[in-house]
């Protein structure tokens, strides 16, 4: 009897961990077959709606930068570099009278290259000068007189003149502007999407910017006939400056809520 009794009482203990064990490994594959749904459910990449916006700003430019340059050729260095000082020396005079402050004008340091021809008679390169030039850059802020500084610098005796380049002091506000109704533009029409597909949007995924300006050059209307001289430059040379364009991209992404 004490021989038997001991034995129910190992045999018991047995059977619960049996069913402990059956238990735990059912629960092992149940999980293993929930887990790859679960994994696939989490790995779904969103679904998205890709958008681009654009806009425009455009202002009239209230400043402009005219940039010229003077260039000599000399067999001898100091005569051309004096040469090209005097012109430097009398526009920098010139732009003054028309109202340019010191920090409003500069001007570059010399450059000098030496200038050769090929002697065919000596098989030989011959030096035949130097180029001496400088640069010139005036910012206008007054365009009523950018006519009057271009003239100021044929009277001068500037040789290099480029064309006027347009600006706007508000310029960072202006492509700001655009950028803000560029985002817009995406916006909308990525609720448009949204609402024709019959699907709600959700956040933004994604977005990025892209800009650029155009200023376009003053344009110079040549006129036949000048019966008296004119008050103003502009008026004597024609030009007209227009307006300046910014221009703003974004794209974006959103996501479609569920």
């Amino acid at each position: 009897m004490e021989h038997r009794q001991r034995t129910q009482q190992r045999t018991v203990p047995t059977l619960i961990q049996r069913t402990l064990i059956v238990g735990a490994l059912a629960a092992v594959a149940h999980s293993a077959v929930a887990a790859p749904e679960m994994m696939s459910a989490q790995l779904q990449p969103p679904r998205l709606i890709s958008v681009s916006g654009d806009a425009d700003v455009s202002a009239v430019p209230d400043r402009a930068r005219i940039q010229v340059g003077v260039t000599q050729v000399n067999l001898e260095v100091a005569t051309a570099e004096a040469a090209v000082n005097k012109v430097v020396r009398a526009y920098v005079a010139e732009a003054k009278k028309l109202g340019s402050r010191d920090d409003d004008v500069g001007t570059a340091g010399v450059s000098i290259q030496p200038e050769y021809v090929w002697d065919e008679k000596l098989r030989n390169n011959r030096l035949t000068g130097y180029r001496v030039s400088r640069d010139i850059e005036v910012r206008v802020t007054n365009l009523d007189k950018l006519g009057d500084y271009l003239l100021a610098a044929t009277r001068a005796g500037v040789n290099q003149v480029q064309p006027p380049v347009l600006e706007s002091s508000k310029a960072e506000d202006l492509q700001n502007q655009a950028l803000a109704l560029a985002a817009k533009n995406a916006q909308a029409k990525a609720r448009l999407l949204a609402d024709t597909l019959g699907v709600k949007l959700g956040v933004v995924h994604g977005i990025s910017e892209d800009g650029d300006v155009s200023a376009p050059q003053p344009m110079m209307k040549t006129m036949a006939v000048r019966t008296e001289a004119s008050d103003s430059g502009n008026a004597d040379m024609g030009l007209q400056t227009g307006e300046i364009r910014y221009h703003a991209s974004v794209s974006a992404q959103f996501e479609v809520a569920p």
